[in-house]
């Protein structure tokens, strides 16, 4: 992510959040996440926040409780 590949980091992420990763799965909703994609200068790459919301619950039931303000964020955003 960290040299713009976030099609590249979403594929290496996803293998290690499914496997039970939660640093994994929260940095994977960061990849979906309006906020995050517009505070990183993303461009050409849609938000999308329903995955954004997928992968913070995710990491949140992996014990990732930072994803909990993200959730709420992004729910009342709807």
């Amino acid at each position: 992510m960290a040299l713009g590949d976030i099609s590249g980091a979403r594929r290496f992420l996803e293998r290690a959040a499914l496997s039970g990763s939660g640093a994994a799965a929260l940095a994977m909703a960061e990849t979906f996440d309006p906020q995050v994609l517009a505070e990183r200068g993303v461009m050409g790459l849609p938000p999308d926040r329903t995955a954004a919301l997928t992968w913070y619950r995710r990491a949140l039931e992996l014990g990732m409780t930072e994803a909990a303000p993200r959730i709420a964020t992004l729910e009342a955003e709807r």
